[in-house]
């Protein structure tokens, strides 16, 4: 009888020492990692849906878009021969501070009957006689504007009374990024790369198509809030393949590039909606791309580096060897024990409560961000650098939209400040390592932003050219502090560690449109000051952090802990 190939391997496979295993594959993902088809497999299947990333998250700014001059048109008077300004001099009089949002309380149809001018002296008579109050524009009519453009707003008519509705759909992406980062990298480290990579790619598809033919304001918050979901769950898991797949030469680099593949998203943005111009059919033309993402869902293979630490050998030899392997890991024998007389001691151990099983399972990666001194300090200083760096980062955005210039030309001017923002840093990496690249650029950002106070407040190219380098060393410091932050954690908890500090990282982008709006209102220096003064603290606290451009990863937290003692030994 015929005898599989895959029987005969299982007939002649090798006994090996699991630590002689772990040594044999670690080995051949330094050497796969150095160069070659492993390497730029894992990074372009990581860096294209990047690009994505780039897309929908920053189109707010074009499709949701505040009209310039929202004006009421009063339905009782659209039967009249009136014109707009006619009709606006009898609806809108002395109520011009309200933009279209009050009108008169007229019997605006008995006014129709009338010609313009006898309806203009009536309501003159009656104003000195009895002042009607001054209504919402929805209880008389509808909104137009004088310059429709296709946009949500418009859709919906998110204005006036109704306008902080049109702000909710940019922090339903920053409430989605904030759950998404912290839920997807906790899957990460339980369930593996690809598995949460393939969940924030159907969230990503589904929000998508959810916000591109919804007919409800409340459905496309949820697409919207899936988007941002998504966004981590693309970001995060695809950003620690590269980090912990490939070597330290090619790692700053492709970090770096991948980093900078999000500004190449916004250009393709401001492109796109330039020459696609309803506001749905651009969000239908940005979904079309998500689909490439069951693509790379299906060639996307899961990271070695997780499935050494989940003791899947097998399957890691597969990956790196492109074949089956035939080696068997031999068990560890067990220590010899005492004869137990006890026959209480034989019987199996009661169940664990479910506390303990929390503390043992899913919550067993964020407990030990906590329980080790050494990794606990580590753990605030990232918090307090992701929630400064992403304050700075959308707090700049947000002033530089106040100037008057074209969205499209905004958003490309964005992109391209930030792509040699993503690039400059490759080269101080490679000359001063991780700790002082990240300080400098700390440094550089909160002095760029606190010159705005020795500029005149009407001197606005100077102004411009301040915020645009604060903008650019905070993009740069972004790229940096997320390779930083990777590299300072063990395998067992690196994702849970970038996954809680992106939380943070969205606690700063969801309170900068606040610090814009309502502290830029005391003061328009007041934002870019207070995210200067931070980004220094921010930058000194660098200091306290170890190098880690110089050594090797480490895969287990007591690793982790024991290299910082060793480091510090060194140092006295």
């Amino acid at each position: 009888m015929a005898i599989s190939k895959d029987a005969k391997l299982e007939k002649t496979r090798e006994l090996i020492s699991e630590q002689g295993m772990k040594d044999l594959l670690t080995k051949q993902l330094e050497i796969v990692g150095s160069g070659g088809a492993f390497v730029w497999a894992i990074f372009f299947l990581c860096v294209t849906p990047n690009i994505l990333n780039g897309f929908h998250v920053s189109s707010y700014t074009l499709i949701g878009h505040q009209p310039d001059d929202p004006r009421c048109n009063v339905d009782d008077l659209r039967a009249s021969n009136w014109t707009l300004e006619q009709k606006r001099s009898i609806t809108e009089r002395e109520l011009e501070r309200e933009k279209g949002c009050k009108v008169w309380d007229w019997d605006y149809k008995h006014l129709s009957g009338m010609s313009f001018e006898d309806a203009q002296n009536y309501t003159t008579r009656l104003a000195l006689i009895n002042k009607p109050a001054n209504v919402s524009c929805k209880v008389k009519g509808n909104y137009e504007y004088l310059n429709p453009e296709s946009t949500f707003v418009t859709d919906w008519d998110l204005v006036c009374d109704r306008e902080i509705q049109r702000t909710s759909a940019q922090v339903s992406i920053s409430l989605g990024k904030f759950c998404g980062s912290f839920s997807f990298g906790i899957l990460a480290d339980k369930f593996g790369r690809k598995t949460s990579f393939t969940l924030g790619a159907a969230f990503y598809i589904v929000g998508s198509i959810m916000c591109s033919f919804s007919p409800w304001y409340s459905l496309f918050l949820v697409g919207r809030f899936a988007l941002g979901a998504a966004s981590s769950g693309i970001f995060y898991p695809a950003f620690t393949m590269i980090v912990e797949n490939i070597c330290l030469k090619h790692r700053s680099w492709m970090s770096i590039a991948f980093s900078a593949s999000y500004p190449v998203g916004m250009i393709m943005l401001a492109i796109t909606g330039y020459l696609i111009q309803p506001w749905r059919y651009l969000q239908l033309a940005l979904t079309i791309p998500s689909m490439l993402l069951i693509l790379n869902c299906y060639l996307m293979n899961e990271s070695p580096r997780w499935l050494i630490t989940k003791k899947r050998y097998d399957r890691v030899y597969r990956i790196l060897f492109k074949q089956s392997s035939h080696y068997e890991v031999q068990p560890a024998i067990a220590p010899a024990t005492e004869i137990v007389s006890d026959k209480k001691t034989l019987e199996p151990a009661s169940n664990d409560s479910l506390g303990q099983k929390l503390k043992n399972g899913p919550l067993k990666s964020i407990i030990e961000l906590f329980s080790n001194p050494k990794v606990r300090k580590l753990i605030f200083t990232s918090y307090f650098m992701f929630c400064v760096t992403s304050l700075s980062y959308y707090v700049t955005a947000l002033n530089a939209d106040n100037m008057k210039v074209s969205r499209y030309l905004f958003i490309i001017a964005t992109g391209l400040v930030d792509i040699p923002s993503y690039l400059v840093p490759v080269f101080m990496l490679r000359f001063t390592g991780r700790r002082i690249t990240t300080m400098f650029l700390f440094m550089w950002t909160g002095v760029s932003l606190l010159l705005v106070l020795a500029v005149p407040a009407g001197n606005t190219t100077w102004i411009v050219i301040f915020a645009l380098l604060g903008r650019f060393g905070i993009s740069a410091t972004y790229s940096v502090v997320t390779l930083y932050t990777a590299e300072l954690y063990p395998t067992e908890i690196r994702n849970s560690a970038l996954g809680t500090c992106s939380t943070w990282a969205h606690v700063g982008s969801i309170s900068a449109p606040y610090v814009v709006d309502v502290l830029g209102a005391l003061g328009w220096y007041i934002p870019t000051t207070i995210c200067g003064c931070c980004v220094l603290v921010a930058g000194l606290l660098t200091l306290t952090l170890p190098e880690t451009g110089t050594g090797k990863l480490s895969d287990k937290v007591e690793d982790s802990a024991s290299s910082s003692t060793e480091v510090k030994a060194e140092k006295q």
